[in-house]
This record gives structure tokens, C-alpha cells and sequence, in this order.
């Protein structure tokens, strides 16, 4: 799951931007992270682990 949120910073919120400094990237990242929250996205998995062989 999270190289899902990654993958969607990088795609999402993180792509193409410029920033001067640490701080600028600190506050777009967390800029990215709100707007994530305010709509998330719920997962179903479809599998139970013991159908999925893990276990």
C-alpha cells in the first residue's frame, strides 16, 4: 500500500513541479497529503489471505 501512495505522489501531486527550497517541497507535500485525505479511497481486497496461498 505504500508504494500505491507513492506511486500516486509521483503522479499526482509531485510531478512537474519546481521548488526553491526544502520547505516549498515540505508544504506541497503535505498540501498533497491533505487533499489524498479529504477523499479517500477505500480498498476491497478480493481475496482472503488463505485463497491467496500467504498463509
Amino acid at each position: 500500500m505504500i508504494e500505491m501512495f507513492f506511486s500516486k505522489a509521483a503522479r499526482g501531486f509531485l510531478r512537474n513541479i519546481r521548488v526553491e527550497t526544502k520547505k516549498e517541497l515540505e508544504a506541497r507535500i503535505y498540501q498533497g497529503i491533505q487533499e489524498i485525505n479529504e477523499e479517500p479511497v477505500v480498498f476491497r481486497w478480493k481475496y482472503k489471505m488463505e485463497e491467496a496461498g500467504v498463509i
